[in-house]
C-alpha cells in the first residue's frame, strides 16, 4: 500500500476510534449525533430500501460473507501461479478498505444510539412479579386474543408505532433468525426493520414495533421493549395483547427463577384461550439478554429484554 493510502487508512481508522470513544464517554455528544446525524441517516436509508420489496440486508450479508472468501481464493491462486504477491496484496488492501467502510458506517449509524444512557428499572422481587403476572393474566383472560395474520401485523405496525411512513419487512430466509434465537432485527447499514414472519402470529405485532423503536433511535433492548410497550398499549387491540403476552413471558420466566411455588400458583390462573396461545408462543421460555455480546454501551444489541418487567412493576 502506498504511503498516501496508508496514511488515509490510518486516519480513517483513528477517526472511527475517536468517534466511538466520544459516543461511549459523552452522553451529550451521543444525543447530539443521534438527533442530527444517525437517526436522520437511518430514516433516509430506510426510505430508500423500503422501495425494494425484499430485505436488502439479506443478500448484502451473503455477499459480505461469501465475497471476501471467493476473492481471497482467487488472489491466492493468482499469487501461486504468478509466484508474485501483488494479487494477494491488492486483495488485502481491498479487504482493509471494506472493513473500514463497514465499521465506519456502523459507527455513524449506531454508536450514538448506543451511547445514550438507559437507566434500567430496578429488578422486581417475587412479590412484584406475581402481582404483575396476575394483572397481565387477568387482562389476557378477558381478551378474545384475536390476532391478525403475520403479514397484516407487519403492515399495521408502523401506524401502531407512530411511524406511519416506515415499514417492517418479513425476512425472506428466517432460518438465520431462528439459528441465532431472535424474532426480529434492525439493520443499521440498510435502515431496515426485519421480523421473522414464521413466528406465531401473537408475537409479531410487538416484535415489529420493537424493531421500529430501534429505527427511531433506541438502541438498548430493554429500552426498546419499554418504548414498544407504550406504543402498543396506545394502539390497543392485538398490539396491546401482543405486548402483554411478551411481558408475561418475561415476568413469568423471572418469577420461575425466583419462586417456583409462586410461579405455579400464578400460572394456574391462565384460562383456556390464554393457555392455548401461551403454549403456541412457547411462553415457558426463560428471558434472556441480547444475543450479540459486545462492549457495554457500544454493543450491537445491548441490554436485558426483561427490563420491561421492572418497568411495569416500578410505575
Amino acid at each position: 500500500m502506498k504511503k498516501g493510502a496508508e496514511r488515509a487508512a490510518m486516519g480513517l481508522a483513528g477517526g472511527e476510534a475517536l468517534f466511538l470513544l466520544a459516543c461511549r464517554w459523552s452522553a451529550g455528544f451521543s444525543r447530539l449525533m443521534l438527533e442530527h446525524l444517525s437517526r436522520p441517516a437511518a430514516l433516509l436509508l430506510h426510505r430508500l430500501t423500503a422501495r425494494v420489496p425484499f430485505p436488502v440486508a439479506e443478500p448484502l450479508a451473503l455477499l459480505a460473507l461469501a465475497g471476501p472468501a471467493l476473492a481471497l481464493i482467487g488472489a491466492a491462486l493468482s499469487t501461486w501461479r504468478r509466484r508474485a504477491f501483488a494479487p494477494l496484496a491488492r486483495w488485502l488492501r481491498g479487504a482493509l478498505w471494506a472493513v473500514l467502510a463497514l465499521t465506519g458506517t456502523l459507527a455513524l449509524l449506531w454508536a450514538p444510539a448506543c451511547g445514550v444512557p438507559f437507566d434500567a428499572p430496578p429488578t422486581p422481587d417475587a412479590g412484584q412479579l406475581e402481582w404483575l403476572c396476575g394483572g397481565l393474566i387477568d387482562a389476557l383472560n378477558a381478551s378474545p386474543l384475536a390476532f391478525p395474520s403475520s403479514a397484516e401485523s407487519l403492515c399495521q405496525a408502523p401506524a401502531a408505532a407512530g411511524m406511519p411512513d416506515c415499514a417492517v419487512k418479513a425476512a425472506q430466509y428466517p432460518e438465520w433468525m431462528a439459528a441465532v434465537g431472535i424474532s426480529g432485527l434492525f439493520v443499521p447499514p440498510t435502515g431496515e426493520a426485519l421480523a421473522d414472519a414464521t413466528e406465531p402470529a401473537p408475537l409479531i405485532p410487538f416484535t415489529a414495533v420493537h424493531e421500529l423503536m430501534h429505527l427511531d433511535g433506541v438502541a438498548d433492548e430493554g429500552a426498546a421493549n419499554i418504548a414498544a410497550w407504550d406504543r402498543c398499549m396506545t394502539a390497543g387491540g392485538a398490539f396491546a395483547d401482543s405486548a402483554r403476552l411478551w411481558a408475561l413471558r418475561y415476568a413469568l420466566g423471572l418469577l420461575r427463577l425466583r419462586d417456583e411455588a409462586a410461579w405455579q400458583r400464578t400460572r394456574a390462573k391462565m384460562e383456556g384461550a390464554l393457555l392455548r396461545v401461551f403454549h403456541q408462543i412457547n411462553g415457558e421460555a426463560l428471558p434472556a439478554a441480547g444475543p450479540f455480546p459486545g462492549v457495554p454501551g457500544l454493543t450491537l444489541s445491548p441490554g436485558d429484554y426483561a427490563a420491561l418487567a421492572g418497568y411495569l412493576t416500578s410505575r
